[in-house]
């Protein structure tokens, strides 16, 4: 019942946060944009663990963390070193879903060629279209890059280690943070537009949030 009360508020924030980006709305933007980090996060807090505690710890950390990376980023016009603060903080989010995924499934993880290969291949083409534009951050650019794609590829390998709906949740959350990261990449450095700030926080809030109910079906779902 609580996450059913989340969920609906949810929606309604995150539309809410559309419409900030759709008519310009800095008021109502920092007003919604904090809550999408947040109240997944509430639901991972309230959530009942049958099994590995871990996952939750860790799972909590990247979402706090996503938290203050939304707060500072939504600040980078203001601010030169909010784009980099902010992505420092994704970057530890990351780190700590990786764990969590980590600890969050039944085996020790196994790359497959099948897994990596495309991945990896679509992070190189990326960084090469964006290259150019990147200047300075070049380098923070393609570490941060390269835990994004590493976040997927954890996600993917839990295939058969866990409930297959913990599974489907947070691989489809996983891809969708690396489409949200793309198109945030692109309007950050290339061209900016409302449309790819309407696709980014789509995909963005859906991804925090399938994450999270995927690693709470994991730790409380007995098989």
């Amino acid at each position: 019942m609580i996450e059913r009360v989340f969920l609906l508020l949810f929606v309604v924030i995150a539309a809410l946060e559309l419409v900030s980006e759709f008519t310009g709305n800095r008021t109502l933007h920092l007003a919604t944009k904090p809550f999408i980090a947040l109240i997944p996060l509430g639901i991972a807090l309230l959530s009942k663990v049958i099994r590995d505690v871990s996952a939750k710890r860790f799972l909590i950390a990247g979402l706090i963390c996503s938290w203050v990376g939304d707060c500072v980023l939504m600040f980078r016009s203001e601010y030169s070193w909010a784009l980099l603060a902010g992505l420092g903080a994704f970057m530890l989010a990351h780190i700590c879903y990786i764990l969590s995924y980590r600890v969050g499934s039944n085996g020790t993880f196994t790359l497959t060629y099948f897994v990596v290969v495309p991945i990896l291949g679509y992070g190189i083409v990326l960084y090469s279209v964006l290259a150019p534009y990147l200047g300075g951050m070049n380098i923070p650019v393609a570490v941060y890059a390269v835990i994004l794609l590493g976040m997927l590829i954890a996600a993917l390998e839990r295939f058969s280690r866990t409930h297959r709906v913990s599974y489907r949740l947070v691989s489809i959350g996983a891809a969708l943070f690396v489409v949200s990261d793309s198109v945030l990449a692109w309007n950050i450095f290339v061209q900016e537009s409302v449309l790819a700030r309407i696709v980014l926080m789509s995909s963005y809030s859906a991804a925090q949030m399938l994450i999270t109910l995927g690693m709470v079906r994991h730790w409380s779902v007995k098989e």
